[in-house]
């Protein structure tokens, strides 16, 4: 009964758990590279749109049960073949020297560059451990994460514009590893994350007086959710530790991403 208690009320909660590729039992660090490329399924545009991201990230596992890693990102967005601006009346102004700062600015501004760090904690919840006392249908994660993002276009520099956020973000995942006949094995997760946001940049007044005093700042706060689909396949040990690359289709910030991760266990 408890433990049915616990995976309904995870399950319930499965609104965001890091879930990284985490064999039962395992200890040792993860390292990974990941580039993931925006879509548009039934759009009327390009199938693959201007707008990518890379990251690179660095993790300890400890007996598959707790995990630490930092990560480190670079995104392009450029997701519309055409942006409009306009001024407090309403009317078309050009946007060379232009910026939306509005809650889904990555729509709404051109080839906008971000660059995030971020630190992460991750429980997982398995067979492995004894309060358990019967064997879980899929392992579960709970996770936690803070970081810092830097935001960067043309626009922003010819308007000598600071523009930059923190957010923190929870986790929850779920995950299962699968034997084969072959010589690797599979573990299937998906991940849903809720994240809060908050961006920062200079206000108008500050801008134009900044000779006079210190820059005074406006902000303003997104909520997203992020909800992703993974499949790793992990080769089994080699004397380079454990390979594994990893497909991904992802729904982040309303679009779509497909993701590919490659990564080494060890």
């Amino acid at each position: 009964m408890k433990k049915i208690l616990i995976t309904i009320m995870i399950s319930l909660s499965f609104l965001s758990a890091q879930t990284h590729i985490v064999p039962e039992g395992f200890s040792g660090f993860t390292v990974s590279f990941k580039h993931d490329q925006n879509v548009d399924f039934f759009g009327e545009g390009k199938f693959a749109r201007d707008s990518y991201g890379n990251g690179i990230g660095l993790g300890y596992v400890y007996n598959g049960i707790f995990g630490i890693d930092i990560g480190y990102g670079y995104s392009l967005n450029n997701k519309k073949e055409i942006y409009t601006f306009t001024d407090e009346n309403g009317d078309p102004i050009s946007g060379e020297d232009t910026f939306n700062f509005v809650e889904n600015f990555r729509s709404e501004n051109p080839n906008l560059g971000d660059k995030t760090f971020s630190f992460g904690l991750t429980y997982y919840l398995n067979d492995s451990q004894s309060f358990l006392n019967s064997n879980l249908p899929v392992n579960l994660s709970i996770g936690a994460r803070y970081g810092t993002k830097n935001y960067t276009s043309d626009a922003l520099n010819l308007l000598n514009q600071d523009f930059y956020g923190k957010f923190y973000a929870f986790e929850f995942g779920a995950y299962k590893e699968i034997e084969t006949n072959a010589s690797f094995y599979m573990i299937p997760r998906l991940k849903l994350s809720i994240s809060s946001e908050k961006n920062i940049y200079n206000s108008a007044n500050s801008i134009e007086e900044v000779i006079e005093g210190p820059i005074e700042t406006d902000s303003f706060k997104v909520q997203s959710t992020y909800f992703e689909i993974a499949l790793p396949f992990i080769l089994n040990n080699t004397s380079a530790g454990q390979p594994f690359i990893e497909p991904s289709i992802a729904n982040m910030y309303g679009t779509t991403h497909l993701g590919l991760r490659f990564g080494f266990l060890f």
